[in-house]
């Protein structure tokens, strides 16, 4: 009785899964750009609706303010009233009230102003966002920056995609953004996903064998966020090595690193060291007169703390973990195509170096790499499947 009862499940389960198979086999890329883009659409509702606040709204919106207004005090009343009327009573208690930092920066103008600094970097993000104002308020068009991105995000990566007839691992791509922290960049007022934008354009560009919109896109993406120089140099470093895209990565370089040290010039920015220690030993009050002294001990307090805090909390350590594992499991570097080895090595070594020269422990400041290693690979694995051993993105070599 027992084996007649097994016997008639498992028999029921083959059924029920061979005909769920041949009714998926036929309609398999629609299914998989129907998961991406159900995703995409569902974050962008949820980030419309239920937006997350955090103190680096004030900072943001006062430096999308400050061309216009450059008295001090005037400047730290518009940017608080203007987040105040974007988010609840009790977020807005909450981001000025809630510990001795926030207190200070909402009561003392002058400390606040000196914070500023850290965010005017951002040019690109910046000035999107003052083109923006003119429709909305400052806050609103930051906010609009993100929603925007979360879909150009999502239709880059349907168009790798297709471009690649990989729609069928739709399902797959929205795993790697969850795993990658894309809801919780979205959600937050912040310059991540905006760069992330640029970044996928300059990886998709780049295995297209189209150089100087890559590079214009990656020089885009460094305007964004001007930590992302550490992968233009370490892009620069191995596209010299293997050949692909040598000259236009170095003039990208070039640019990137001249307007480096333009921009913390210009923008008062407090420096390295300075960053690093505000961002992992302690909120001061204001960066007036501040200048700790360099400790090789603290720097690797940092490194131990923001590595603690990563294995703790975040995704990101064990998402590069898995996609390494993957890579050494089951893909066979000399069958890749040179471009692609050279993004997928290019972006693995920035993402070491980007660690050790500023150790950020949330996942989302690792979202654009995590997703390009994992776009490759996947790609990199079906080709491989088909038994082609071919990794371009172009439709002509699938």
């Amino acid at each position: 009785m027992a084996n007649l009862v097994q016997r008639t499940l498992e028999e029921t389960f083959l059924l029920f899964y061979r005909t769920a198979r041949r009714a998926y086999h036929p309609i398999r890329n629609w299914i998989g750009a129907g998961a991406l883009c159900m995703f995409i659409a569902m974050t962008a509702a949820v980030i419309h609706v239920f937006p997350l606040s955090n103190w680096d709204m004030f900072a943001y919106t006062a430096a999308v303010l400050e061309p216009e207004i450059p008295e001090t005090v005037e400047l730290h009343s518009q940017s608080y009233a203007f987040v105040k009327d974007n988010i609840s009573d009790g977020e807005y208690l909450t981001l000025t009230q809630d510990r001795a930092y926030r207190i200070r920066q909402a009561e003392d103008p002058d400390a606040f102003r000196t914070m500023l600094g850290f965010y005017r970097l951002k040019i690109l993000y910046l000035e999107t966002a003052r083109v923006l104002d003119r429709f909305m308020d400052p806050v609103q068009s930051l906010r609009m920056i993100s929603l925007g991105s979360v879909i150009a995000v999502g239709g880059l990566l349907l168009v790798w995609l297709a471009r690649t007839r990989t729609l069928m691992y739709g399902p797959v791509v929205v795993a790697l953004l969850v795993g990658s922290a894309f809801g919780e960049a979205a959600q937050l007022l912040s310059p991540d996903l905006y760069a992330t934008v640029f970044l996928l354009l300059t990886a998709l560009f780049y295995l297209e064998k189209m150089d100087i919109p890559a590079a214009l896109c990656l020089i885009a993406a460094f305007l964004v966020r001007p930590d992302h120089l550490a992968f233009v140099g370490v892009f620069f470093v191995f596209a010299a090595i293997y050949g692909p895209g040598r000259w236009s990565m170095s003039i990208s370089f070039a640019v990137c690193f001249a307007i480096y040290f333009w921009l913390t010039r210009g923008a008062d920015h407090p420096g390295w060291w300075i960053h690093m220690w505000f961002t992992h030993v302690e909120y001061v009050p204001t960066l007036k007169d501040f200048d700790p002294p360099f400790s090789v001990v603290t720097y690797l307090q940092m490194l131990v703390r923001s590595t603690v805090r990563s294995l703790m909390s975040q995704t990101w350590l064990a998402l590069l973990f898995a996609e390494v594992l993957f890579f050494a499991r089951c893909i066979t570097p000399s069958n890749l195509d040179k471009r692609a080895r050279v993004l997928l090595y290019a972006v693995f070594a920035s993402i070491c170096a980007k660690y050790l020269v500023f150790p950020h422990y949330e996942t989302r400041f690792y979202l654009p790499y995590l997703m390009i290693i994992g776009m490759i690979l996947l790609v990199g694995w079906h080709r491989k499947q088909l038994g082609t051993g071919e990794t371009s993105s172009s439709v002509s070599s699938a």
